[in-house]
């Protein structure tokens, strides 16, 4: 089932307070395992791929508050 960026955004924003906790150390985002089970890891690398499925990986809080400024414009 595919979800529209907006759908994305605001599954991320479920996860929000999770995530900027881990930006504000290292790369961090989202990942669904092969359960379906959603959890944020930190210190993601760049450039690579990952078993689990990629929801979203985001470099600090300023970038997460850009995605949610492109796709939750209209619900900010």
């Amino acid at each position: 089932m595919t979800n529209s960026m907006r759908d994305v955004a605001r599954l991320i924003k479920t996860f929000d307070a999770e995530l900027r906790k881990e930006l504000n150390s290292s790369r961090s985002g989202l990942f669904r395992n092969d359960k379906g089970e959603l959890f944020i890891r930190s210190n993601v690398p760049l450039g690579q791929s990952y078993q689990d499925e990629v929801i979203g990986i985001f470099a600090d809080p300023a970038d997460l508050d850009f995605y949610y400024k492109i796709y939750l414009s209209e619900e900010i």
